[in-house]
């Protein structure tokens, strides 16, 4: 795993941070800062917090780029199988849960009561001879 390698996709693609940005905010040289992308210098648990600040998101993330990259590519043109569809399935188990059954509940209580609301709106209405 190269983690210098990681580091300059996601400047490169996802943030679109120049190396001189980075190394300003890292309080090094260009040159510094070219090496740790270029894979020349080790990088220390701190400096990877420190980019990972930068960049905002965790350090995890940066040592796991490529592998969650390419899983995702894989997971979307695998060539087969699903041939790149997502089939995303919401409805769990077709059971409802309580807390689902309870907003349903909640949900015609008041639409009822917004249909009686105008009933009564409109007998005013047409009690006071005011057309609608």
């Amino acid at each position: 795993m190269k983690v210098g390698d990681n580091i300059r996709e996601i400047r490169e693609t996802e943030k679109n941070f120049k190396r001189s940005y980075m190394a300003d905010r890292l309080n090094i040289s260009e040159r510094a800062y070219g090496n740790i992308e270029n894979n020349v210098t080790d990088i220390s648990l701190t400096r990877l917090e420190e980019i990972a600040s930068i960049f905002e998101c965790s350090p995890e993330y940066i040592l796991n780029y490529k592998q969650s990259k390419k899983e995702f590519y894989n997971y979307f043109h695998n060539k087969s199988g699903n041939k790149g569809t997502n089939i995303m399935h919401q409805g769990g188990t077709g059971i409802e849960s309580e807390s689902n059954k309870k907003i349903l509940r909640l949900q015609e209580e008041l639409l009822e009561s917004e249909r009686k609301r105008i009933s009564l709106l409109e007998a005013l209405l047409k009690n006071n001879n005011i057309e609608f």
